[in-house]
Parts: C-alpha cells; structure tokens; sequence
C-alpha cells in the first residue's frame, strides 16, 4: 500500500484529481482479499473438489465470451467488456447505468487472473483423484487419462487467454498446469513431446504480432524510442534501476514517477522501489518472496494429502513464477511483459485472487500439515 499511495501521486491526480485515488481504490481490493482469505483459510479445502469443477467451466465461459468479443475490432462501447489498452481483457460487472459501488465504483476484474485459481484447482482434484487410486503412473490407460485432462485444461484456459490477445499470462498458465500435472508423479515422456511443439507455437505467435515482434526485437537491442513503445518503456525502467544504485534516492524521491514511467504502480513499480530503495531494497523485496515460495512448497512437501499437495504446489509456482517473469522483464531477461507482480502491485484482479489462493494454502497447512 505504501509503494503504491507513493508511485501513484501523480498520475492519480492527473486522472482523477486527487493524488490518492489509485490507494484508496487498491486499499479496498486488499480489503476484499483478506476478506477471501479468511473464507478460504476457514473452509476445508477438501470440501472445494465441486467447486472446483463449477469455477473452471464459468472461467471458460467468461474467457470464451471475451474472446468472441477480441475477434472483431477493439470497441470501447461493449460496456460490460470495453477495450482497454488495445484489447478486451476485462469484464465489468456494473457498468452505466447499473449503481456504482462506493469507494470502488465500477467493479471490474481480469478473467484470466481468476483463470490461475481455476486451473490450479481444476487440475489438482482431477490429478490428485488419480494419485489416490493409484493411476497416474501405473499403466498406460491412467498416464492417457491424467495426461488428456491435464492438455485438454491447460490448452483450453491457456488458448482462450491467448486469443483476448493476452500471450504472457496464456503461457504462465500453461506452465502452471505443466507443473501441476508433472508435480501429480506423470511420466517426463509427454514433456519432451510438449516442449519443441510449444517453443514453435511460442516463435509463431511473437513473430505474427507486431507488438510482441517489437519487444523481441527490443530485448535484442532495437531502437524504437516512441513514448508508446517496448524500447521508451525498458529504457525508462533501466533508468530508475540505475538511478537507485545501492542505497536508493529515498522513500517519495522517485523522478520517475513523473509520468515518465508508464504503468508505474502495476507493472513497473518494481523499478519504483529500485529507484527510491536502490538494489538493497529490491533485494530485501526478492528475498521476501523467496521465502514466501520456500514456504509454500514446504507446505507441500509435508501434505499427506495428493490433492493438497498439488494445490500447495500450483499456488507457489504461479507467486514465484509471476514475481520472476516481472523481474526478469524490469531488468531486460526477458521481453517486456504486463505481468503485475503478486500482493505489490496495484490490481484488484490480481490482489483479490492471490489472497484467496494463499487462504487455501494456509487452510492445507492447518489441515494436512501436522
């Protein structure tokens, strides 16, 4: 909250005229997460395999309703779903003329953000189900099953995001069920069939998007400057970066906040905290994380349960992959990316899911872990 109250000042107040809009808004989000991970820390998570299965195929049909909607041009008038940044992401649960929500106004969030939950927890019953009776690894029948359910889920959740277009998230979810399935004891014979076909597939849909092929392109050294531009955007990051050196310029201290920065509370405030608390600060960040996944997966190991296993598991991966993928794209690893990094960034979508996927990772530590 504070990282955010101070990288928004500016641009909350250019768009809203008060320079704590953007918290007041993100402080309500945290509300309703916490409020999420309490359901969820006090309800047996054993007790979600139907749920489950409900949340899934109402993430597919919100998913596969937006992607109808991105085959036609970006249009802001389609309310419930307006194009926002070029795309048609969001789905707007009250928009005018229904009555807006205090504090919050319109209540809108990001579907593929609740599709990392489904998956996860789709997955992780349907496998874990498997692991209990004995299939998944023993004979060729059960590997044909458990490998089906864990393409057929993945590819599912993971097309129909690519389609909004939306490539990082639909790989991060493909990825996370590739953890799950493999994490359920699955033979690594499929996994070796997977790669080459997903790297080409990867290839195609970077070098068929303009936008993605800048950003490749920008990763290996172009020069596009323009202010809406991957290369204006990486070179801003690296500035604040740079500019923090070890120590930082100080808390509030940030020139790049300035409307210099875009994205500056969600995707880039990483480079806001390298700036204001130099690389000591981002390192401290870094290790918190670190040991939020180490926990997890610690968490994991101890479940006596499969199904709990594989949740605790899906739940790490994707905090510890997401805070990667964001850091590897602020420091030029990787192409840039508007991938938000977990519980930090300003997003409700992200912010309320994340809380409650961690509720069901403290509910298995109650449960299971002894």
């Amino acid at each position: 909250m504070l990282f955010i109250a101070n990288s928004t000042i500016v641009s909350s107040e250019n768009l809203y005229g008060s320079p704590y809009r953007f918290a007041i808004l993100q402080l309500a989000w945290v509300i309703l997460g916490l409020a999420g991970f309490i359901v969820f820390y006090f309800v047996d998570y054993k007790r979600l395999e139907k749920f489950s299965t409900i949340l899934f195929l109402l993430t597919v049909i919100i998913l596969f309703s937006l992607s109808i909607i991105s085959i036609f041009p970006c249009n802001s008038n389609i309310k419930f779903a307006p194009c926002i940044n070029g795309a048609n992401r969001w789905l707007y649960l009250n928009p005018d003329p229904l009555p807006k929500i205090p504090f919050i106004g319109v209540l809108g969030f990001q579907p593929a953000e609740l599709a990392k939950l489904a998956l996860i927890l789709f997955l992780a019953f349907k496998l874990g189900k498997g692991v209990k009776e004995g299939i998944i690894g023993r004979g060729f029948k059960g590997i044909k099953k458990s490998f089906l359910v864990y393409v057929l889920g993945s590819g599912l959740i993971a097309g129909l995001v690519l389609l909004q277009p939306n490539m990082s998230t639909a790989a991060m979810l493909f990825i996370l069920g590739t953890i799950v399935y493999f994490t359920s004891g699955a033979s690594l014979k499929e996994l070796f069939i997977l790669v080459p076909s997903l790297v080409i597939l990867a290839v195609i849909s970077i070098f068929t998007s303009p936008y993605r092929r800048e950003r490749f392109l920008t990763l290996l050294g172009g020069s596009s400057t323009g202010e809406l531009s991957s290369g204006y955007h990486i070179k801003q990051i690296l500035l604040a970066l740079g500019s923090g050196g070890f120590w930082g310029v100080g808390f509030g201290q940030s020139k790049q906040k300035f409307n210099y920065l875009p994205e500056v509370a969600s995707d880039s405030i990483f480079a806001i905290i390298g700036e204001e608390f130099g690389f000591l600060g981002t390192t401290l960040v870094t290790v918190a994380f670190i040991y939020l996944i180490h926990k997890g997966f610690s968490i994991a190991k101890n479940s006596k349960d499969p199904v709990g296993r594989l949740i605790a598991v899906g739940v790490s991966s994707w905090i510890g992959l997401q805070f990667f993928v964001n850091v590897a794209a602020m420091t030029k690893i990787i192409p840039l990316t508007g991938v938000p990094i977990p519980l930090i960034s300003y997003g409700g979508s992200s912010m309320l899911f994340s809380m409650m996927a961690l509720g069901i990772l403290a509910n298995i530590e109650r449960q299971e872990v002894k």
